[in-house]
């Protein structure tokens, strides 16, 4: 018995001193060592419909990194790499709320040496908060329009019907801020038509600024801008009318009006309707010079001058002496026949340039006023807006130009022609059947004889 008990201390001190030089050894050849990581935290089971936010309620993609160290053998800190070593928050218990959750700190290695783990971290602040998706309206902030163009109206805004609310996803928090969804509209630069512009979506808070971290959805809409000629106010020219005759062998061979074009106002239906106004007449019978006259215009019915001292006008007639022909570039005012009734149509251009020559009896006939151009609207689905101007000449006129083309345009508003209007104006000083000339606005003559004895005229610009 005795005998056992000294064979087992033996054994066991055999023992204890394989150990004691197994540890030496040990030491001595692979001595502890400790490293310090950076290991990004990595979270796990989140419940669904949730998401990780920041303070602000912004969600947050990672909880960041936090320092490990850790200590082992040399040999086993040398066969450590990246992700070998992971930092964990488990969110399994996890609540809508901030909350400290602990962190957890482990090796995905089996194959190597024993390690022990440092770390001051020990928890974590995290906010978890329920993903929401909600639908609200677009509102349009319409700013202060900068130069909006000379005679026009801009209308208010719209937005389609499909694009008037969005959809608006992200945390919980971030929605209870959302004042709403808002295009602001910025104007800059003149415009005169209609258009559509492509606009980002804001969303807003009760601070009336603009907010991040939610998705929206279309992120971008469709905002038409309407633009009308201002109601009551445009551009008409101004057309001399003219009675009687200049003396025999004279002929009246320009009228001159100082200034061409007036403002006027009135109400929208009658504005629509009035594209000139003519002074009151000008008697020339047996005229056989020059003269200058002012001239009161006599407004329509219902039509007044926007600037109420311009009433009058300076009308030169240029008279000379003349029994040849004449060749002569003629402005005619372009009329839309056969337009469908729910179509408003402009036609550019609005006035048309025509080279005639002119016979003294023409002009005694008063035929220069007779001319007229027209363009039929036709079939308007076929795509092609260009159409061939529709020419009314008398048979004492001969054309000498191109039948020119000219192009319809749809619109919604009211044109004034005035940007096109020639600068001076020629009319016909024989009878005509009411006893009254009314000119067509022209460019100035100047005649050059010719080989074949008529006179030609060349276009010049007359300063007034």
């Amino acid at each position: 018995m005795i005998r056992l008990s000294v064979v087992g201390v033996r054994i066991a001190l055999s023992f204890v001193a394989a150990f004691a030089l197994w540890g030496f050894v040990t030491v001595t050849q692979n001595p502890e060592d400790h490293k310090i990581y950076d290991i990004p935290i990595e979270v796990r089971n989140l419940p669904v419909d949730t998401v990780i936010v920041d303070a602000n309620g912004l969600i947050q993609p990672t909880l960041g990194t936090t320092q490990v160290e850790v200590w082992a053998a040399k040999n086993t800190l040398s066969q450590l790499r990246d992700g070998d070593i992971h930092v964990v928050v488990d969110l399994t218990n996890a609540t809508v709320a901030l909350q400290k959750i602990p962190l957890n700190v482990s090796s995905t290695r089996n194959d190597i040496g024993y390690m022990s783990f440092k770390y001051s971290v020990k928890s974590l602040d995290v906010r978890v908060d329920i993903l929401k998706k909600i639908t609200i309206p677009v509102v349009i902030s319409n700013h202060q329009m900068n130069n909006p163009g000379v005679g026009v109206e801009v209308m208010a805004p719209t937005i389609p019907l499909s694009q008037r609310t969005v959809t608006v996803f992200g945390p919980q928090t971030l929605m209870k801020r959302i004042k709403e969804a808002r295009v602001n509209v910025d104007f800059n630069g003149s415009v005169t038509a209609s258009y559509i512009n492509t606009l980002p979506v804001l969303l807003i808070d009760s601070a009336d600024k603009v907010m991040s971290g939610l998705t929206i959805t279309p992120d971008k809409v469709d905002v038409s801008i309407e633009i009308k000629q201002k109601i009551g106010a445009k551009e008409v020219v101004v057309l001399p009318q003219v009675t009687g005759f200049v003396a025999a062998g004279f002929r009246l061979r320009e009228v001159r009006v100082n200034p061409l074009l007036v403002s006027i106002t009135g109400s929208s239906q009658i504005l629509e309707k009035t594209t000139s106004v003519q002074t009151f007449p000008i008697d020339i019978n047996n005229l056989t010079k020059s003269i200058s006259n002012t001239v009161e215009i006599n407004f329509p019915e219902g039509i007044l001058p926007l600037d109420i001292t311009a009433k009058k006008v300076e009308v030169g007639l240029i008279v000379e002496q003349s029994q040849q022909g004449l060749r002569m570039q003629v402005p005619v005012i372009v009329e839309i026949r056969d337009a469908p009734a729910d179509f408003v149509l402009r036609v550019s251009p609005a006035i048309i340039m025509i080279e005639v020559i002119v016979s003294p009896g023409a002009i005694q006939r008063g035929s220069v006023n007779k001319i007229r151009a027209e363009v039929s609207v036709g079939t308007w689905d076929d795509g092609n807006t260009m159409r061939q101007v529709q020419l009314t000449i008398p048979a004492d006129i001969r054309l000498m130009s191109n039948i020119p083309v000219a192009q319809l345009i749809r619109n919604s508003v009211t044109i004034s022609i005035s940007s096109t209007i020639v600068p001076s104006v020629i009319v016909a000083t024989t009878p005509v059947a009411t006893g009254t000339v009314a000119p067509t606005p022209v460019i100035t003559l100047t005649p050059v004889p010719v080989a074949t004895g008529t006179v030609i005229a060349t276009v010049t610009k007359i300063d007034n």
